[in-house]
């Protein structure tokens, strides 16, 4: 070719390295990657399996200590149980009004949120009916439904720490959930000071109706008796939380936490988060060291969160529900509890496993 210099070295040399087989170092970089892959696997099922001994280990010294429940005391945790279910299974104002009356005596349904499009707010209801710890008297019971819809969900993950009215820190998308609610902010303003008053939930519902509480949502003038009880709720505020730190009201509310055998829900905040720490440090192991500070935050925040200083546990678990001490309370809500074929289907059973320790006969609001 013109202005070319082909020599007989050089085609020589061409022809060797387009028809040589491939490199040893790629074969070489190859086996390189899939032994460090089954390094990495082989590492996170010694992980899997160090945390289902752990857990295994911890089952048997709790059980040993748990104290079994007694059937006459399930009372509420079932009437509970069967109104958080309510606004899962319908939609409408007329529908809940219906299914109130096949749960609580002489009820009269005050308020029915719904849930529109591109609205932040959650589902709730508001009746005042007799209460059932005396027929006598009257309480009001404010009802939250848990995460149904991607307005729930965007709640439930925006897990980042915001101040309340009063000062103290709760779970970022529980205190917008309730904060931007006109309605139910209203409402709470107008509750009757002496009415004794329920505040329930199932889910994210069990964690707004701790939220309202906690964040001083209730008006001063408030002297009833407060409970609050959570189904398969997460704890709401973050840090240090004391008695003292609480509204007067608040301090001296009764706040049951139930917990369905192996519930992932309930063990999303505030427990140790020591396997997923390792399975993140083995797959992010060649992540900047900016990124894995992040991650090391993100994971710090999520075991900072707390319920209650008083909060009462009960943990359903075989058709039977016990009474867990503060001691056990990690034990019981450790993640790796969730790390179970049921973790999700226990979240969703909660009327079938209180009814079933309860001994009570199956309830649905469409046959009621």
């Amino acid at each position: 070719l013109p202005g070319w210099t082909v020599v007989g070295p050089e085609i020589s040399w061409l022809r060797s390295e387009c028809m040589s087989p491939p490199k040893a170092t790629f074969l070489q970089s190859l086996a390189s990657g899939a032994f460090h892959l089954a390094l990495t696997v082989a590492r996170v099922l010694l992980a899997v399996c160090g945390v289902l001994v752990g857990s295994l280990y911890r089952s048997v010294c709790r059980n040993m200590r748990l104290q079994r429940v007694e059937v006459k005391e399930l009372s509420l945790p079932l009437l509970a149980a069967r109104l958080t279910d309510l606004p899962y299974q319908v939609d409408t104002e007329e529908e809940i009004a219906a299914g109130i009356n096949s749960l609580l005596n002489d009820p009269k349904l005050l308020h029915f949120q719904e849930q529109e499009l591109m609205q932040t707010h959650a589902v709730w209801y508001l009746v005042e009916a007799n209460d059932p710890q005396s027929e006598s008297e009257r309480a009001l019971f404010l009802v939250f439904r848990g995460t149904k819809s991607p307005t729930d969900a965007i709640a439930d993950i925006m897990f980042r720490p915001e101040a309340g009215p009063n000062g103290i820190r709760c779970h970022g998308g529980f205190l917008r959930t309730v904060m931007n609610d006109t309605n139910l902010l209203k409402t709470l303003q107008e509750l009757p000071s002496d009415k004794s008053l329920y505040i329930m939930g199932h889910s994210l519902g069990g964690a707004l109706s701790q939220t309202i509480v906690g964040a001083g949502l209730l008006p001063a003038t408030f002297t009833g008796r407060l409970t609050v009880v959570s189904l398969g709720g997460p704890v709401a505020f973050f840090g240090d939380l004391k008695l003292e730190m609480l509204p007067e009201v608040a301090a001296a509310a009764r706040v049951l936490s139930i917990v369905n055998a192996n519930d992932i829900v309930p063990r999303l905040l505030g427990c140790p988060l020591s396997f997923s720490r390792t399975v993140l440090k083995l797959f992010a192991a060649n992540a900047s060291s900016r990124q894995q500070r992040r991650n090391e935050a993100i994971l710090d925040t999520l075991e900072k969160y707390v319920g209650f200083p008083q909060e009462e546990l009960l943990f359903l678990h075989k058709k039977t529900v016990y009474s867990v001490q503060c001691c056990d309370r990690k034990s019981v809500l450790h993640l790796a509890e969730a790390l179970h074929p049921r973790a999700i289907a226990d979240h969703l059973t909660y009327v079938k496993a209180m009814e079933d320790a309860a001994g009570a006969p199956h309830w649905c609001a469409l046959t009621a």
